[in-house]
């Protein structure tokens, strides 16, 4: 369960920005959709809005930049480079600064604090603390790349890991890799606990899943698709393996047929294909199955096919799942029948945490969300700096017209039109 994200020096986010799923104890709306872990009162869902270019998608590229170094970082050859890191270009000593991420977490019941700083070529500071009361207690910390420092405890043990990593890797990996203890469960929780999606990588994560899934799965997408008001009855799933001859018969380009050697084991990948089955009314009244390739179904009912089973996974697993532009696609009643998914206990017994982006105003009510719950990305035009700050800080009140109030300009992160402007 993710507590806090905070990020700086990565592309717009200069300065440091803080993402909090802490509820705000002194806010007592909606009460009823809040998790609750070790004694900590942690927020569902957020949802973060901002005009166009202003640094949204920043931020969740932030959130999917620190998970994927920690996922790869044992698999880095020695002169490998530290991938996605962006600094903030626009300021010639951010320039040549680290990018800095740091996370509070609940792994197995426990909290933890875990961070570092890295550029290209090296990380240059990370840590790693639990929680085992109010205050924290250090499993290790790194500075200037190779210096350590640890418990005596623990100082032996994890003396062998540090002459395992190297300047490109992070100890939190090497250390799990070597099977310690200490690391093992926040190593497994950027794992298989938190994932970033956009649209590009939402069809094929969802292909995944449901390629691996059982009755559970296709019941529960069943039953979300048709209380989401979509007319499928059934689907069949079907893979196949094809073979670089297969793929150059159906007329693909040598270049591209060799690439996908590269990318298949064996030269055999697979080729999926999924059918949908609508009961649909006939005129003489009686009810006829009819099934329809899935390529011929909207965008829309693509979108919320794969999404759904996304959803299932993370309540299965209690995950955080970070969706940029969930709207994409997709009516606003949908989107709102997602969130209410997080929301209810009921269904999300795991403690399952969404948090997306988007544009639709539409969620921009009190009645829908807690104050704290509406994040806002802002970028100033003279610096290119973005900022992320919490409707919570503006302290409406509890009948004020938020939606109006934003599109007003009230809590800033909208674009600013020029109305006697011409493109003429």
């Amino acid at each position: 369960m993710l507590l806090q994200f905070s990020v700086s020096n990565f592309m717009s986010l200069k300065d440091e920005v803080i993402l909090s799923m802490a509820a705000n104890e002194r806010d007592h709306e909606h009460e009823s959709v809040l998790l609750t872990a070790n004694k900590e009162s942690v927020l569902p869902v957020a949802a973060i809005y901002g005009a166009n270019a202003s640094g949204k998608s920043n931020v969740f590229r932030a959130l999917a930049t620190a998970i994927n170094i920690v996922r790869n970082s044992n698999s880095s050859q020695i002169d490998d480079p530290i991938a996605g890191i962006i600094p903030f270009m626009f300021d010639d000593t951010s320039r040549q600064s680290p990018t800095t991420f740091d996370f509070f977490f609940l792994a197995n019941g426990v909290k933890y604090q875990y961070g570092f700083s890295a550029n290209h070529e090296k990380i240059i500071d990370e840590y790693l603390y639990e929680y085992k009361s109010a205050w924290p207690s250090k499993i290790f910390e790194r500075t200037n790349t190779s210096k350590y420092s640890f418990t005596k405890a623990n100082e032996k043990e994890f003396k062998a890991y540090v002459e395992k990593t190297t300047e490109n890797k992070l100890l939190l990996a090497t250390a799990t890799a070597w099977n310690a203890e200490k690391t093992k469960a926040p190593y497994m929780w950027f794992s298989n606990t938190i994932d970033v999606y956009d649209v590009n990588n939402i069809e094929p994560t969802g292909i995944s899943i449901i390629e691996h899934g059982d009755e559970g799965l296709r019941d529960f997408l069943m039953e979300t698709l048709q209380n989401a008001d979509f007319n499928i009855d059934n689907y069949s799933f079907e893979v196949k393996k094809v073979t670089l001859d297969d793929f150059k018969q159906s007329g693909l380009p040598d270049e591209f047929a060799e690439l996908l050697r590269k990318f298949t084991v064996a030269g055999e990948g697979k080729q999926y294909e999924i059918v949908t089955q609508h009961n649909i009314r006939q005129d003489c009244g009686n009810f006829k199955n009819y099934q329809l390739p899935f390529k011929l179904e909207s965008e829309g009912t693509r979108r919320m096919f794969f999404l759904t089973a996304l959803i299932k996974k993370a309540i299965d697993a209690g995950k955080t799942v970070v969706i940029d532009e969930i709207d994409s696609s997709l009516h606003p009643l949908l989107v709102k029948f997602i969130i209410n998914m997080f929301n209810d206990r009921s269904i999300n017994p795991t403690g399952a945490q969404l948090i997306f982006s988007t544009h639709d105003v539409s969620f921009l009510s009190l009645d829908l969300f807690r104050r704290d719950q509406i994040y806002f990305v802002e970028k100033e035009d003279t610096s290119g700096i973005s900022s992320l700050y919490s409707l919570d800080e503006f302290s409406p009140r509890k009948t004020e017209n938020i939606r109006k109030g934003y599109l007003q300009g009230r809590y800033g992160a909208i674009p600013v039109i020029d109305p006697g402007g011409s493109i003429w």
